[in-house]
């Protein structure tokens, strides 16, 4: 820790330009002297030569850049903070979340959502994910390593809820439970789903979480004018059909989705009218959230040492202006 190391490391080239920066600054005041006594002005008050103030303006330029790069050197003891949000996402893996109104799937398109949020959760937030279909099923409990959500999502397919259907209330049910009744108030659901809730139930279940001050975000996955459920059997291609043998066409149930959100004073919001929902959901109504803190101490930090190249920086400066200041000459 005793080493020297700087913030903006990244800056170092930058200072290979300094000798360009002397030599543009030299040409320039040098042609200036030089013009000036071409065209007769007398020179009564005494100047730098170019030479020494061209040098000593590269010398404050390089000061000023080793400044902004943050020196840092030795240890020292910071307090800090972390704060954030528990988030629980419910996914809708039944098999209408095969429909392919939204490429490539309903399904990897609200995976793909859920991964392009993440990167926002990294300064505090605690995740969760509970799969359902015609029951509830807890995939991921409450965690703030994103890497393992991330593989344990990729892990998700239609099958990993064995009973068929779509019990929303099941679901958020069980995101219930998983809620730490100490912080419901920094506690937040986001249903991701067509919005076919085949039990019927999912508005009263957003109800008893809105009873606990839990908002429950919807996000809807698929069109109004709906899409056959395509099926992969022995490598062929074939669509879902009903015990009468018809195809299957499932359409997004945006009024049950609405009503569940405003129940909870939650927002709903359709995946097919913009490319990020959760990330603009997240934005929106999420960051701006009073979160919670989970963890305070003390943590070993590089101690900043900045003032060594600052102090000569402003003395030089001072001199420039005082030598070199005034009125025109």
């Amino acid at each position: 820790m005793n080493e020297l190391l700087f913030t903006r490391g990244q800056l170092w080239p930058w200072l290979f330009l300094l000798p360009v920066v002397w030599a543009g600054l030299w040409l320039l005041l040098r042609t200036s002297r030089v013009a000036a006594l071409r065209y007769g002005a007398t020179i009564t008050d005494p100047v730098p030569a170019p030479l020494w103030r061209s040098l000593s303006l590269t010398v404050l330029c390089g000061l000023a850049l080793l400044t902004w790069m943050d020196p840092r050197q030795g240890e020292e003891a910071v307090a800090v903070e972390k704060r954030g949000l528990d988030l629980i996402f419910c996914l809708d893996t039944s098999r209408s979340m095969l429909a392919r109104d939204l490429e490539p799937t309903r399904l990897l398109r609200a995976k793909q959502d859920m991964k392009s949020v993440l990167p926002a959760l990294a300064g505090g937030d605690r995740i969760a994910l509970v799969v359902f279909a015609g029951e509830a099923k807890l995939w991921v409990p409450l965690t703030h390593d994103l890497d393992s959500f991330r593989q344990l999502l990729d892990e998700v397919d239609t099958n990993v809820v064995p009973v068929g259907g779509s019990d929303v209330a099941a679901a958020l049910r069980k995101a219930r439970e998983l809620a730490d009744p100490e912080h419901d108030k920094t506690t937040a659901v986001v249903l991701l789903t067509d919005g076919e809730d085949l039990a019927g139930a999912g508005r009263q279940a957003g109800l008893e979480l809105a009873g606990a001050g839990i908002h429950v975000h919807t996000v809807g996955y698929g069109s109004t004018y709906g899409s056959k459920i395509t099926l992969q059997e022995d490598g062929k291609e074939s669509f879902l059909r009903s015990r009468s043998g018809e195809e299957v066409v499932s359409v997004m149930d945006a009024e049950s989705l609405r009503a569940i959100a405003q129940a909870t004073g939650g927002e709903f919001v359709r995946a097919d009218a913009m490319a990020l929902p959760l990330r603009q959901l997240y934005d929106k109504r999420l960051a701006p959230l009073v979160k919670r803190s989970y963890d305070a101490g003390e943590e070993k930090a590089h101690k900043a040492r900045y003032q060594w190249v600052l102090l000569p920086t402003l003395v030089l400066l001072l001199l420039e202006i005082v030598v070199c200041g005034g009125r025109r000459r």
